[in-house]
């Protein structure tokens, strides 16, 4: 469990902590407005710190927080009582689960389901990845929103290709890399090919509606990124471009954070 200190360091000031970062928070809830209904009960399971279960508060949504973390709950549920009572009333519940085990919610509860982040990412194998999936569905209602994040498996070979290329020759490294896992702070990981997590979702009974790089164009250029965002007008218009073809299929699959947005059937 992480004190609070680490969570207020970390996971919260991740998609904050410079423009580069920031575009994962900014194109997730751009796409999201897309395609969730105007109102109704969302779950956002993995939550973690609330980062989007406060913002969804903002926009007039009813969420139930879920982390497997009671440290990250505990801290959502403190960031948005800080919000006005409007909006702090949206948080109905922060409570500490895993995404393997929605028991605790019925069938066809929600009127959105959202696991953002890369959760899924954290988990290895791959039948507790399907049962995760499976149970983020059963708990939608019909024709509900699903959205998943996952981290890339391409942007994870860039990050050894620049970061620990000693791992290209270590035959341990090298084997996990190949079946799409690495060893992140002694965590064994998987990482996505977009074309893995559509299945993935299909398998489990959504329609899909989009897919998205989250960092879209800038995905491995932090420098050039963070630069361009200090001319608030070159912002904008790289802004645009990484809207505008955020949902090419090659943007998709060589992004950091790969967003899947489905429907249930």
């Amino acid at each position: 469990m992480k004190r609070k200190n680490d969570v207020e360091t970390g996971e919260w000031k991740r998609l904050v902590m410079d423009a580069y970062h920031s575009l994962e928070f900014l194109v997730t809830m751009h796409h999201l407005r897309k395609h969730l209904p105007e109102t109704g009960r969302i779950l956002d399971a993995g939550g973690g710190p609330g980062r989007y279960a406060r913002e969804l508060c903002r926009a007039g949504y009813d969420v139930v927080l879920m982390d497997i973390d009671p440290t990250y709950t505990v801290f959502a549920q403190e960031k948005i009582e800080l919000e006005p009572k409007s909006i702090s009333s949206r948080l109905i519940a922060a409570v500490v689960g895993d995404i393997r085990d929605l028991s605790r919610f019925n069938t066809n509860t929600f009127d959105a389901v959202l696991c953002l982040g890369g959760v899924l990412t954290w988990i290895s194998d791959e039948t507790e990845r399907t049962q995760a999936t499976s149970e983020l569905v059963r708990v939608a209602k019909s024709g509900a929103i699903v959205g998943i994040a996952v981290v890339g498996y391409l942007a994870m070979l860039r990050t050894v290709l620049s970061r620990h290329d000693q791992e290209l020759i270590t035959p341990p490294y090298w084997e996990l890399i190949k079946e799409g896992n690495n060893l992140v702070g002694g965590r064994l990981w998987h990482f996505f090919r977009a074309s893995e997590l559509q299945q993935l979702a299909e398998s489990c009974g959504l329609i899909t509606l989009q897919m998205v790089g989250c960092e879209g164009l800038s995905t491995g250029l932090p420098e050039a990124t963070n630069k361009v965002a200090e001319d608030p007008a070159k912002w904008e218009r790289w802004l645009e471009l990484i809207l505008a073809t955020a949902s090419e299929p090659a943007i998709v699959d060589m992004a950091a954070h790969i967003l899947y947005i489905g429907r249930v059937g």
